[in-house]
């Protein structure tokens, strides 16, 4: 069935991802622009935010009438395929002037005329590089890794909800195995997404006022009191061989502030209408949403073609040229999702009356 999202928690959430994105670029480049002032930004965190918010937008987009497999698979690649290949290419493109000394720890896994950059290359294209034993990085482009996650709570999602009944049990499963346990480890952060959006609470004003407020503060404190090292400094002594599963390793501190991201989201259900700011901003929110995508995806490469290959120091000039570029690159990408699903849409359509 399919529930509205009111105007308020739209925005909401089109600002927080925005916001997050920004966060993470801010992470990978703060203390090599800034070393002088020491400041911790919430890069996993984000991600965690991002994993919810996904889930959730995916359980809306499927309970949409005519939503089928079909339409699933094309809509999902035509968001998740033109920026990812123009991510990897773009890598690809500046490794020359990069070379495997970079800064921001990006350097890539050989010379790019090398087998192991390739390797690296088509294991992400393929969404493979973190599944089973496999822990590929992306050449210049570390936080490519939750792609290599999301697609596959993409398929695990679609295998449940599309299959035939007799057989949804069992490919889901296939699917979740071929996922491998360290992407399984983060699933049920991405589930909270689809219980939120299917079972959200409903909470008078006065307490959605107390719970927006006090996850705010629960999340600002279980960041910056490093709650997420001590966690996995713990599971590493009662379970050493934990640290194979690299970017899954902090996942019991990932399930607890995914349940704060959560429970922030439903109090906005109550009180998103009351943020009058929100609405006179409205269209700067909504552009920039359009390029968060982007940011995240693009931000590292970019980071080190300014920073290694072009010797931009200056953090102005820095953070300008990448802002430039991340919305040069979104327009091609990004923002013609619309655009790539007609195509899609229309390949389907020749395939199916060919």
């Amino acid at each position: 069935m399919q529930r509205s999202i009111n105007p308020g928690l739209s925005l909401y959430l089109d600002l927080v991802r925005f916001l997050a994105a920004v966060s993470v670029l801010l992470y990978h480049t703060w203390t090599t622009l800034f070393p002088q002032i020491p400041f911790k930004w919430p890069g996993h965190e984000a991600v965690v935010i991002f994993f919810v918010l996904s889930g959730y937008v995916i359980t809306h987009a499927t309970s949409r009438p005519g939503v089928t497999l079909s339409v699933y698979l094309q809509h999902r690649a035509a968001r998740i395929l033109p920026v990812a290949i123009c991510a990897l290419m773009l890598a690809a493109l500046i490794a020359p002037l990069i070379g495997t000394s970079a800064s921001f720890n990006e350097a890539a896994p050989g010379p790019v005329d090398s087998l192991p950059f390739w390797h690296a290359t088509f294991a992400n294209l393929l969404f493979i590089a973190q599944s089973a034993s496999f822990f590929i990085s992306a050449p210049y482009n570390t936080p490519f890794w939750s792609l290599n996650y999301e697609v596959w709570y993409y398929l695990i999602f679609a295998a449940w909800l599309y299959s035939p009944p007799r057989w949804r049990i069992a490919l889901t499963v296939l699917a979740a195995a071929l996922a491998g346990p360290k992407i399984l480890l983060l699933f049920p952060v991405w589930l909270y997404g689809v219980w939120l959006y299917r079972n959200m609470p409903k909470l008078t004003s006065p307490v959605a006022w107390i719970v927006f407020i006090g996850t705010l503060m629960l999340a600002a404190a279980l960041t910056w009191l490093n709650v997420s090292d001590i966690l996995r400094a713990w599971l590493y002594g009662v379970f050493p061989p934990a640290w194979h599963a690299h970017f899954s390793t902090q996942f019991i501190y990932d399930l607890m502030l995914g349940l704060v991201v959560s429970a922030n989201f439903a109090a906005v259900v109550a009180i998103g209408d009351d943020f009058k700011l929100l609405f006179l901003l409205q269209k700067p929110i909504r552009y920039l949403a359009g390029v968060t995508f982007s940011t995240y995806v693009f931000h590292m490469p970019l980071a080190l073609l300014a920073w290694d290959g072009l010797g931009i120091r200056s953090p102005a000039a820095f953070y300008g040229f990448m802002a430039l570029a991340i919305f040069l690159l979104a327009e091609l990408t990004e923002r013609r999702t619309s655009f790539y699903r007609r195509l899609l849409s229309r390949q389907s359509a020749r395939v199916a009356t060919s």
